[in-house]
């Protein structure tokens, strides 16, 4: 039987690499798209279309009525306001739970976060056994055991998000996955890396001090997800799914939660020389830069923001995220269950990644 699945999110980078994916595996796909949404790449694939928000009830009722999958990607990274992220990765989160709930039969839901929602590294504890690979000097990779620590507004409006989805384990059967940095085609806010290591030879990188990144590629992550749907775990119906509930056991502790990345950790400066070796560059300059001159940036950024009316990529809640001691974590649990599938290294992701910048003009 073909199954039918909802993206929401679909016109973004993530959503349109999943729906397309969706569709080669043989699902039927239905897409949430705002009226103001460029609908031109889904009527020419024959999708099935959807107009609505996630701020109105009815119209979410409407697209996930008769799906077996809903794919929650739809979400604000950066806003001028706080509220706005808020509004959009909490309150929207819970009308789409919410109108699976009012289903007829209620479908899987894959709601997905980020690693901005768990937090950093975190700090090993005395005696700790942690792979070589996963840690860096006194910090480990976080897995979904952990308390949840965000830095920024957008990690704990993620969160928040998280929490008012979970808050329906128990009528709907719901996963959270975790995504790092995404690379692949089409990517414009991780072209800036590209372009600057491309142009001027130089990747910044925040910090005094060397921090561990995990990175996906956006095919991996959306063939993680299509497989999570089907065959992953879900969030516990007496205790949802987040390590803070009060009466969860230890081995209920982040029960349908994942964390998704490639398996290679790197530090900044490794990623960017690996983008480097990607368009062949043989020599690239690693530029420290300090915490303050990162503040520094992000509030001027945040005042240019304002008069131009649209949010910047470095503004100061993503300066908080920049400063931080790493971002990784650890994918073992979705390897254990042989749910992440890699075909290709950390290097051949980010050669790919370069190919299509360069036929599509981007470099």
């Amino acid at each position: 039987m073909t199954r039918k699945a909802l993206v929401t999110g679909a016109s973004g980078f993530i959503g349109q690499h999943l729906a397309k994916y969706l569709r080669q595996i043989g699902w039927d796909v239905r897409c949430l798209v705002r009226p103001t949404s460029n609908k031109a790449p889904f009527e020419k694939d024959g999708f099935e279309l959807i107009e609505g928000s996630l701020s109105d009830l009815e119209s979410l009722q409407r697209a996930v009525e008769g799906t077996d999958a809903v794919f929650h990607l739809a979400g604000a990274t950066k806003a001028l306001r706080k509220k706005t992220l808020w509004d959009v990765n909490e309150s929207g989160s819970r009308l789409l739970a919410q109108a699976c709930a009012d289903a007829r039969t209620p479908p899987t839901l894959v709601a997905v976060s980020s690693l901005a929602a768990g937090g950093p590294l975190v700090a090993m504890k005395p005696g700790e056994d942690v792979p070589q690979t996963y840690r860096l000097g006194r910090y480990r990779v976080r897995r979904e055991t952990d308390p949840t620590e965000p830095v920024s507004n957008y990690g704990r409006s993620k969160l928040a998000g998280e929490r008012a989805i979970a808050a329906f384990a128990d009528q709907v059967p719901i996963s959270i996955v975790r995504p790092p940095i995404v690379i692949g085609p089409g990517d414009r806010d991780g072209f800036e890396m590209f372009r600057t290591i491309s142009t001027m030879g130089l990747h910044l990188v925040p910090g005094w001090w060397p921090s561990l990144f995990s990175v996906i590629h956006v095919e991996d992550l959306a063939q993680t997800l299509a497989t999570v749907a089907v065959h992953g775990e879900r969030c516990s119906p007496r205790t949802g799914c987040l390590e803070h509930a009060r009466e969860a056991t230890p081995d209920e502790y982040g029960q349908g939660v994942y964390f998704v990345s490639d398996p290679e950790t790197v530090t900044y400066a490794e990623l960017g020389k690996m983008i480097g070796r990607a368009i062949g560059k043989t020599k690239v300059r690693c530029i420290q830069v300090p915490p303050r001159v990162v503040r520094a940036t992000a509030m001027i950024n945040q005042g240019l923001s304002y008069l131009r009316g649209k949010p910047h990529i470095l503004g100061v809640d993503k300066s908080r995220e920049a400063i931080a001691n790493g971002w990784a974590c650890d994918p073992g649990k979705l390897l254990r269950a042989g749910e992440l599938q890699l075909k290709n290294d950390l290097q051949t992701r980010l050669n790919q990644t370069a190919s299509w910048y360069r036929e599509h003009g981007w470099l």
